[in-house]
């Protein structure tokens, strides 16, 4: 398995690109890094 490694770096950093250029590449540009930020500051937010 191990001469097959490279492949799945490849595979692995292929679907992960792919997804990243699919959030970007919207008509209103991508609201997905702007969803996660807020989401993590409603779960930080001193109360």
């Amino acid at each position: 398995m191990g001469e097959y490694d490279a492949v799945w770096v490849f595979v692995i950093s292929a679907i992960f690109v792919g997804f990243y250029i699919y959030i970007e590449a919207r008509p209103k540009g991508s609201t997905f890094l702007k969803d996660i930020s807020s989401s993590i500051s409603r779960f930080f937010r001193l109360r």
